[in-house]
């Protein structure tokens, strides 16, 4: 049996992992390769699995932890996706507060799994504007001293270090950046990319289909990762909403977005991203935030006017997951009565993450 190619993509939360892998996977179905992604968080519902759905790609979604947590879902998760559509790769996206992922994913899977999957070289996205703040600055980025470990460790394992949203660079800064990190990461293979835009793409999946792979085994601190998870709050909410008149969905969720950073700014409390997405007969609207000084970005606009749209909220903040709730619970209650529309609660998670137990972890 023909090995399926298995390329596992990582980077910090906000990093553009699952812009990425829609690319990924829209350039191998245009090559007309069959591809399954998998998708993966320490929570039910996500936006990243809708984005993805919408996109029409298939995907298998691991909530309750990361894939070293979850070893033997994401294997479940595979075969679901090998049933389904015998696919030629597999794209996955661990949790972006993850990390040791070489040592208890890539590994594990060379060694139990090696006649199934040929194993990529392993990727991690990094977001320009939070490698200034935490790689070149030497500073936190907002964070805590913990939460900024994880960063840095992230980029220690990698192959493959992807600096990410380059067209919002200019040149002299792209070319500095890039240079520093192979500075900083001489383990690591740097490139620059655009996941919006697919510049340096080719550069990229030349890079991920060299034999190589897992060679960067880290020497971690497992108190200060777990530590470093457990400082960030995370809320994935889902609510239906209702009015007797149509309402404007998309003014809707970028007054809904805008009401949550701001209150979460007055804490101050620095957001390591904010998604939302909203869903009628019309269309879906996505829209996101990667820090608490960043402007809104929508990833799609269709939604348009209606009276009943589904919406579902993904934050992690660096914030007590109780003060997280009430925010949006007091942003959204709010907005719905200027606005005319009723809303319910129908699934709501809060929590900070537990400490990481690697199923295997082959050093």
């Amino acid at each position: 049996m023909k090995k399926i190619k298995f390329i596992l993509v990582g980077g910090f939360l906000g990093a553009g992992k699952t812009t990425a892998l829609c690319r990924l996977a829209r350039y191998f179905t245009d090559k007309g390769l069959r591809v399954g992604l998998i998708t993966n968080d320490q929570a039910n519902n996500l936006v990243d699995t809708h984005a993805v759905k919408i996109e029409g790609f298939n995907v298998e979604e691991i909530p309750g932890g990361c894939f070293c947590c979850k070893f033997n879902d994401l294997i479940k998760a595979a075969d679901k996706l090998i049933a389904k559509v015998q696919p030629d790769l597999i794209l996955a996206e661990p949790v972006g507060s993850c990390t040791d992922l070489v040592a208890t994913v890539i590994k594990p899977l060379k060694l139990y799994h090696k006649d199934n999957f040929s194993i990529a070289p392993y990727t991690t996205l990094l977001d320009p504007r939070r490698a200034k703040e935490i790689i070149v600055s030497g500073k936190f980025g907002g964070f805590s001293g913990n939460v900024a470990y994880i960063f840095k460790k992230q980029l220690e394992e990698s192959d493959i270090i992807a600096l990410n949203k380059i067209d919002t660079l200019k040149p002299a800064q792209s070319h500095n950046l890039l240079s520093l990190l192979k500075k900083k990461f001489p383990n690591s293979k740097i490139i620059g990319i655009s996941c919006l835009t697919g510049k340096g793409f080719s550069r990229w999946i030349k890079a991920a289909g060299a034999e190589k792979s897992g060679s960067n085994i880290l020497d971690l601190d497992y108190d200060i990762y777990a530590k470093g998870e457990a400082e960030l709050g995370w809320l994935n909410s889902v609510a239906e909403l209702c009015a007797k008149a149509p309402f404007s969905t998309e003014e809707f969720l970028k007054t809904l977005t805008l009401r949550i950073k701001g209150s979460l700014n007055k804490i101050p409390a620095e957001i390591a991203h904010l998604k939302l997405a909203l869903s009628t007969g019309l269309g879906n609207s996505l829209i996101h935030l990667t820090r608490s000084s960043q402007g809104l970005e929508f990833f799609k606009k269709e939604s348009g006017k209606s009276i009943k749209a589904r919406l579902i909220v993904n934050a992690r903040v660096h914030v007590d997951p109780e003060a997280l709730r009430g925010i949006f619970i007091d942003v959204l209650n709010k907005l719905c009565k200027e606005e005319g529309v009723g809303f319910r609660i129908r699934s709501q998670q809060y929590f900070r993450p537990g400490r990481p137990v690697p199923v295997y972890r082959i050093t």
